[in-house]
């Protein structure tokens, strides 16, 4: 396989898992701790000074590509949201807390909705072979704000609405789908679901807020697209 930032990812992620699920003794916990400092140290001088974003690690190349508003249909198309927002903590291709995730653009009128479906592994259990509340609540926040920003609307999440219906199981496949229900003035009202086969999982409901322009006080300011 060659090498790429995605499969340095991948690794990591396996590496989650295989700590996760491990008990060592005294050598070799000693022995894996400074294997796994020496490799931190040594990517250290390529970190990247400027804003955390999701989208990007350099501010000057976000503002680029806000500016390059005209493909942005075309390049979400493209890229996907999974490559759009390659650093996001639930669809990042380039950050090992997210699980593999995929999310699909379908096409609709008057608003495009959202499709996709990830599989949690068992370093994001919750309750006994399920998924943590939690972490469901987080992935649902995302796919709901990526139905807003492939509609170019919405912002900030403002309230967010789940209700449980069925354990989230582990290393299966979870469907995803997301729609825009209504828009009133600043706000953006979403709705969404997860599945599991036909079981029903989740579901519920979002208020997003548009804000009158990008947050950069501060390079470590963070900011969330959904």
């Amino acid at each position: 396989m060659p090498d790429s930032p995605e499969r340095l990812v991948g690794a990591l992620r396996e590496l989650i898992e295989v700590v996760r699920i491990s008990d060592l003794d005294d050598l070799a916990l000693r022995g894996s701790t400074e294997a796994v400092e020496a490799i931190t140290d040594g990517l250290r001088p390529h970190i990247v000074d400027g804003v955390r974003m999701q989208s990007t690690l350099d501010l000057h190349e976000l503002l680029t590509r806000v500016d390059a508003r005209p493909d942005r249909g075309a390049r979400l198309r493209e890229l996907g949201l999974s490559g759009v927002f390659p650093y996001s903590p639930y669809i990042g291709l380039l950050n090992p807390l997210a699980p593999p995730a995929t999310l699909r653009i379908i096409d609709g009128d008057p608003w495009a909705d959202i499709e996709g479906e990830v599989i949690f592994s068992d370093a994001y259990n919750g309750p006994p072979a399920g998924v943590h509340g939690g972490v469901l609540a987080g992935m649902f926040d995302e796919l709901l704000g990526a139905a807003c920003v492939v509609n170019d609307v919405g912002g900030f999440t403002g309230t967010l609405n789940i209700r449980y219906r069925s354990p989230s199981p582990l290393r299966e496949p979870i469907m995803m789908h997301a729609w825009i229900d209504r828009i009133e003035g600043r706000k953006t009202f979403v709705r969404g679901t997860f599945h599991h086969g036909e079981i029903l999982l989740l579901e519920g409901e979002g208020i997003f807020i548009a804000f009158d322009a990008f947050p950069t006080s501060s390079a470590g300011d963070q900011a969330d697209h959904g």
